[in-house]
C-alpha cells in the first residue's frame, strides 16, 4: 500500500455511528438542519474528521438506521439544502413514567417492574 491509501482510507463505521448519534440528538430539538451544519457537527466528533456531504448521502442511501432517522434532503426556495428528520412517533412517549420509583413498600426494588420499565424504555428508543 502507498501512503496515499492510508491517508484517504475511510473509517465509515465511526462516522456512521457519530452521524446516528448527532441526528438522534437533534431530532428531539428540531425537524430539520442545514446539510453543511450537520456535516460540520459530525466532523467535530473524534473519528469523523473526514466526513463530508458525499459520505452523508451514501450513509442515507445505504444505512437502514440512518434511513429510519432521515426523511429527505431537499433544497428550499433560497437554494440551501436541508436534511429533514422523521418525526418521533407518539408511541415513544407512551406509558413510560421515569419519575416513578420501582420500589416495593418494604423499600426493596421490584424486579418485575424494573425489567418491565427498562423494556418499555428500550422499545420506545428503538427506531
Amino acid at each position: 500500500m502507498r501512503a496515499r491509501d492510508f491517508m484517504f482510507e475511510e473509517d465509515t463505521s465511526s462516522s456512521s455511528q457519530n452521524l446516528v448519534a448527532t441526528i438522534s440528538g437533534l431530532r428531539s430539538k428540531t425537524d430539520q438542519i442545514r446539510v453543511d451544519s450537520l456535516v460540520n457537527m459530525v466532523r467535530k466528533q473524534p473519528g469523523s474528521e473526514m466526513f463530508n456531504v458525499d459520505l452523508l448521502l451514501t450513509s442515507i442511501k445505504e444505512n437502514p438506521t440512518i434511513q429510519n432517522l432521515v426523511e429527505k434532503i431537499a433544497t428550499d426556495d433560497s437554494g440551501v439544502k436541508y436534511v429533514y428528520f422523521k418525526q418521533l412517533s407518539s408511541d415513544e412517549d407512551d406509558d413510560v413514567d421515569t419519575n416513578v420509583p420501582d420500589v416495593t413498600p418494604g423499600g426493596t426494588a421490584d424486579p418485575e417492574k424494573t425489567v418491565s420499565t427498562m423494556a418499555k424504555r428500550a422499545t420506545a428508543r428503538r427506531v
